[in-house]
């Protein structure tokens, strides 16, 4: 990651796509899936778990009055920061525990679209958020998630934990376990994909070594690089290599 100054010097000078080139090139690949998938216009977006806000600021740069929820203050302080610099005012941070959504029911309202993107697997219950983003949902809504790939090896520094502490409490999860999860919240799967080929991945892995200490060092490593992943669904099909993370389009009955 950069620092700060930079971070936001990158944003005016590229404007919204600054946001996905700040992040490992994981990130990058769910904005290319993100981009197909989420609709348009003045569609009422929740972003549930929005880290940095980057998923949050891009839907509202599509229209989309969106709500972007994280527990991090401070992430989501630059967060605001940076809509405001994109001169983006259809887009709110607001902080939440996912693991109470249900309590902020009443108060959010309803949505058209629900993004949830590498999150579910950090929740130990992990039915009770898919049934707190189903009752969120207005009928004909869409949840847009996308979760680690649980036959995927994980990558560099990725540890289980025990407990909720902010780590992967599972590694993830197959389609079929993900389609049963949502099927039982009341959500049926309509489109299931796979993302983050073997090429973002061990970019991915190469920053994360070349950082270490300092993390701005890896990144500025793996930027001149990023343009191999223009080839990898091409090398992971090639090597018959597993996909990092699943994605899938969840639909609420009408």
């Amino acid at each position: 990651m950069m620092m700060p100054a930079r971070s936001d010097a990158l944003v005016r000078l590229l404007g919204c796509r600054a946001l996905f080139l700040q992040g490992d090139p994981l990130v990058h690949d769910r904005w290319t899936w993100l981009r197909r998938h989420l609709r348009p216009g003045e569609s009422r977006t929740l972003d549930a778990g929005c880290g940095n806000g980057a998923f949050t600021i891009y839907a509202a740069s599509i229209g989309n009055r969106v709500v972007g929820l994280s527990f991090d203050k401070a992430n989501n302080r630059k967060a605001a920061a940076r809509a405001a610099i994109l001169g983006i005012d259809n887009a709110a941070f607001e902080e939440c525990d996912l693991r109470k959504l249900d309590a902020m029911r009443e108060r959010l309202g309803v949505f058209d679209q629900v993004v949830c993107l590498e999150t579910i697997e950090h929740i130990r219950d992990d039915r009770k958020l898919a049934r707190d983003i189903a009752a969120l949902l207005r009928p004909g809504g869409r949840l847009l998630l996308t979760t680690p790939c649980r036959t995927c090896k994980p990558l560099r520094g990725d540890k289980l934990s025990t407990h909720e502490d902010g780590g992967h409490v599972r590694w993830g999860y197959t389609h079929v376990e993900m389609r049963a999860l949502l099927k039982a919240a009341g959500l049926k799967t309509i489109v299931e994909e796979y993302l983050n080929g073997i090429v973002s991945q061990q970019l991915t892995n190469f920053m994360r070594g070349a950082g270490g200490i300092f993390p701005a060092v890896g990144w500025a490593a793996v930027l001149p690089l990023r343009p191999l992943q223009t080839f990898d669904r091409l090398v992971t099909s090639t090597f018959g290599a597993t996909y990092f993370s699943i994605a899938v389009v969840a639909e609420k009955a009408v």
